[in-house]
């Protein structure tokens, strides 16, 4: 099944666009959790049986892992082997190299770590990109518009098919013919997402920056769903995981989840 597929039917399954990002920071686990064998697995797999239920996608952030060598090498996969079969894994970790080196990147996120989707900086090209595209069953989501402070240094810079971001968007969709595209554009540009949904009217939108980044639910829904009701992964880290830095930590991170969920139900509803 490839990831378009397993999205679409845990989104309907499940009833929600709550996409789990997966940061695992030891300074912030509660301690009872701190003194497991494998912390890092141990709180996650917490986090993910809790929400289950409840998401329509997990991403783990691989620098979190990486920061942790081997051992979060290890805990990665111990990780996406326990999260449930049905629910996508997208990978977050923003490749971006020439053919040859995005190969082994494709490799690693893909036959290694069984991710059904990843994300990737499109900045060197289509050269950079297509290693990604040739598995036509997974997901390659470029940076388009993203949630930090200074994604205008260069996104926002004229090109001549527009601004750069407009570009990326365009690419996406014309690299989507025969392979899976998706793009990432950060919560908190409301309006240029509904603009870029017009540019790319039937691709998957990761959606980071609701939250603690302070990114609005309710404007990411009404200007970013496609013709179909869906087509967007809200992408919720920190206020999610670090709901609670107590032994209630689990309850807490579902509670949060059921209520991103429920806010973002009540949207869609009013923009139908």
């Amino acid at each position: 099944m490839g990831f378009v597929e397993k999205f679409r039917g845990i989104r309907d399954k499940n009833q929600s666009m709550v996409c789990v990002g997966l940061d695992p920071d030891l300074d912030r686990m509660p301690d009872h959790v701190k003194a497991a064998a494998d912390p890092i697995f141990a709180f996650l797999n917490e986090i993910v049986s809790a929400t289950a239920d409840l998401v329509c996608c997990y991403k783990p952030n691989f620098a979190f892992f990486g920061s942790s060598g081997r051992a979060g090498w290890e805990s990665l996969e111990a990780l996406t082997r326990s999260i449930p079969d049905d629910i996508p894994i997208l990978l977050d970790f923003k490749a971006g190299d020439i053919g040859n080196t995005a190969v082994h990147y494709a490799r690693m996120a893909y036959e290694k770590l069984q991710a059904d989707a990843v994300t990737v900086n499109p900045l060197m090209g289509k050269d950079a990109v297509d290693p990604f595209l040739t598995y036509a069953d997974r997901c390659c989501f470029l940076l388009c518009l993203t949630s930090n402070s200074s994604s205008s240094d260069f996104q926002r810079l004229e090109t001549n098919d527009g601004l750069l971001y407009q570009a990326v968007a365009r690419k996406a969709v014309e690299w989507s013919s025969g392979s899976q595209c998706g793009l990432v554009v950060g919560a908190t540009h409301p309006g240029e997402l509904g603009e870029i949904r017009r540019i790319a009217p039937s691709l998957p939108f990761l959606v980071p920056g609701v939250g603690s980044q302070g990114g609005d639910a309710g404007e990411v829904v009404q200007n970013g769903l496609d013709s179909t009701g869906s087509g967007l992964l809200i992408n919720a880290s920190r206020s999610i995981l670090y709901a609670s830095d107590g032994e209630d930590f689990v309850q807490a991170a579902r509670q949060a989840t059921i209520d991103l969920k429920a806010q973002l139900n009540v949207a869609a509803e009013q923009a139908a």
